[in-house]
């Protein structure tokens, strides 16, 4: 009998001894086991993460480009709008300093309420050529080519005319009382309405291109 327990009791010495000759299997054998709770958490909380990028996907699908592209170009249409303001802004500055549109009006207003100097006929000459209802009385503009020159209503009284060019101009409504017309020229002249009391035409081109005898005043003597 003590032969079969000798038989039955070393390989339960050997285990024992194996088991605690070997420290892995010791500690693996004494590590609790994973808590199902603790897993089960982790794993919700990777498929809710899964599902929120699956989400964000489909949006941007549904909108046919992603978020950030359409942030980005709303963007650049607010900072485009921003510079075509600013841009608008300093173009309505320079039109305002370079004496063009609303500025040149205020100008030839000014030049109406007033005598007109010589630099100022000088400049419209080279321009526009129109003189309606300006204040050119009492000018010295002897030997000016007026020609085609637009006067009609602009008032004209005294102005020195002599030789002066008045071919194909506008004197409609014109003021030339006492103007000194000798030797000018006004061949195809427009004189409707026009008042020449006292204006000298000695030796004048007239409309027809007839020439005004000595003492022609106030009308051309043939």
């Amino acid at each position: 009998m003590n032969r079969h327990l000798a038989a039955h009791i070393a390989p339960i010495t050997l285990a024992a001894w194996l088991f605690a000759g070997v420290p892995w299997l010791h500690a693996q054998a004494a590590a609790p086991a994973p808590e199902p709770a603790k897993e089960n958490a982790a794993e919700a909380q990777t498929l809710k993460a899964a599902e929120a990028k699956l989400a964000a996907l489909a949006k941007e699908v549904e909108s046919g480009k992603p978020s950030a592209q359409v942030s980005k170009k709303g963007s650049g249409k607010k900072s485009g709008t921003a510079k075509l303001k600013k841009k608008g802004k300093r173009g309505k500055v320079a039109k305002k300093g370079n004496g063009k549109g609303k500025g040149a009006v205020a100008v030839k207003t000014k030049v109406l309420e007033r005598r007109m100097t010589q630099a100022e006929v000088q400049g419209v000459l080279a321009g526009s050529r129109d003189f309606a209802g300006a204040d050119l009385s009492g000018l010295n503009l002897t030997g000016y080519d007026l020609s085609g020159a637009k006067f009609n209503r602009a008032n004209l009284q005294s102005v020195n005319l002599e030789r002066a060019d008045l071919s194909e101009t506008d004197l409609e409504l014109a003021d030339l009382t006492g103007a000194n017309l000798r030797g000018a020229s006004l061949n195809q002249a427009r004189l409707r309405g026009t008042r020449l009391a006292g204006a000298k035409l000695d030796g004048a081109l007239w409309t027809d291109k007839t020439i005004c005898r000595g003492g022609s005043v106030g009308n051309c003597i043939e």
